[in-house]
């Protein structure tokens, strides 16, 4: 095994560096001046020596051509730029249609591949390309990463063949031949369950404490729980039922689609507490005791992460509980109570579902399978032994 580096030309900014199993990590890293101008390090690849030196004079003409303020694409470009195609998907219809969270995200996202290939002509990118920037992202920050830049990008590459930057069928991202990234399977137990909320209630976030139970055994997203107004939430008649049935309506805001179902009977009581009292006029139904302001989703985030820290000390295991594993444990739940899958996907609306009736009385083939799915959730009861 050699100890030289792998790149012998002296270049600007490049940094090379032995790891601990023999390999070479090799990295651009800008100076303080070329941060100023927004450059961030980029990760290069040590078992492409000539690729990488390449990289890292690119990324040096970049940052020469920032500081003169030239900001003119390469000659025969027509200024179709990932820079330009970029600002062009911020402006489309497309973009604009997204949730505010799934923008929120996708800029994240969008900066990373500005800052690594704005300049870039978009017609000069290729599957070989991409996939070693995929090899090259994966190596320094995880397959997940990897794999969502890379689902950014195609994004990108498909709106430019919708505008005619790309021959159509010429994406570069399809057929990468990514690793899939494992998904979550972390659920709540009951007694999980009950220490967050006994948290939330011992620290004054009574709003909160309702926001986990309703996303728990109404397996609505964060989002959608934050956003949840007074209105959403009534009592009506419903067909087969004889007493009326408090219920949550609602147009979730990933999917967009229409939800209805009824209140698990033991969220009542909490969503009671948070109703407004007569003559109280508001319009959202969770509001920050310290703030008495509606929440924002970052001021949910922190009241949410105090929560668990005070849980974890009797529940050790929430730790690694997400917000959002609370939507996967009503899932789990009513399954296990004997909900079909159809009924607990009419709850989780992510399954094709009726035109549903907006009024007083609803149709039982979309109420009722969600009103199953909710009912099946049973705390589990101790099986008592018969006396001799």
């Amino acid at each position: 095994m050699s100890g030289a580096a792998p790149i012998t030309d002296k270049i600007a900014s490049l940094r090379q560096r032995r790891r601990a199993d023999g390999g070479w990590r090799v990295w651009w890293e800008p100076n303080a001046s070329a941060r100023k101008l927004g450059f961030q390090s980029v990760e290069l690849n040590g078992d492409r020596p000539t690729w990488s030196a390449r990289e890292a004079k690119r990324l040096n003409d970049d940052v020469d051509r920032k500081r003169r303020g030239d900001t003119a694409p390469a000659r025969g470009s027509g200024g179709r730029t990932i820079d330009a195609l970029i600002a062009d998907y911020r402006h489309s219809v497309a973009f604009k249609e997204l949730s505010d969270a799934t923008r929120r995200s996708y800029a994240i996202n969008l900066a990373v591949i500005e800052t690594k290939w704005g300049p870039r002509n978009v017609v000069d990118f290729s599957k070989p390309i991409l996939r070693t920037w995929y090899e090259t992202v994966y190596s320094a920050s995880g397959p997940a990463q990897a794999l969502a830049l890379i689902r950014m990008f195609s994004i990108l590459m498909s709106h430019a063949e919708v505008r005619g930057w790309r021959a159509e069928n010429t994406n570069p991202c399809f057929k990468l031949k990514m690793k899939a990234v494992r998904k979550r399977h972390r659920t709540a137990s009951w007694a999980e369950f009950d220490a967050l909320v006994q948290a939330a209630q011992s620290l004054g976030y009574h709003a909160v404490a309702c926001g986990i139970v309703l996303a728990t055994l109404q397996a609505q997203r964060q989002t959608d729980v934050i956003n949840a107004k007074v209105a959403h939430f009534r009592e009506v008649d419903v067909v087969g039922i004889d007493a009326p049935v408090m219920i949550w309506e609602l147009i979730r805001s990933k999917r967009e689609n229409y939800g209805v179902m009824p209140i698990h009977p033991e969220a009542q009581p909490y969503l009671r507490m948070q109703l407004p009292v007569e003559g109280e006029d508001r319009t959202y139904l969770l509001i920050d005791e310290a703030t008495g302001q509606p929440y924002s989703g970052d001021l949910f985030r922190k009241r949410w992460a105090a929560i668990r820290a005070l849980a974890t000390k009797s529940a050790p295991g929430l730790a690694s509980l997400q917000f959002r594993d609370l939507r996967r444990t009503f899932g789990v739940w009513s399954r296990a109570g004997g909900s079909t899958k159809e009924d607990v996907g009419d709850v989780l609306g992510n399954s094709a579902a009726l035109d549903p009736q907006l009024g007083e009385i609803y149709m039982p083939p979309s109420f009722h399978t969600a009103a199953r799915a909710v009912a099946s959730i049973q705390r589990p009861t101790e099986t008592k032994r018969k006396k001799a």
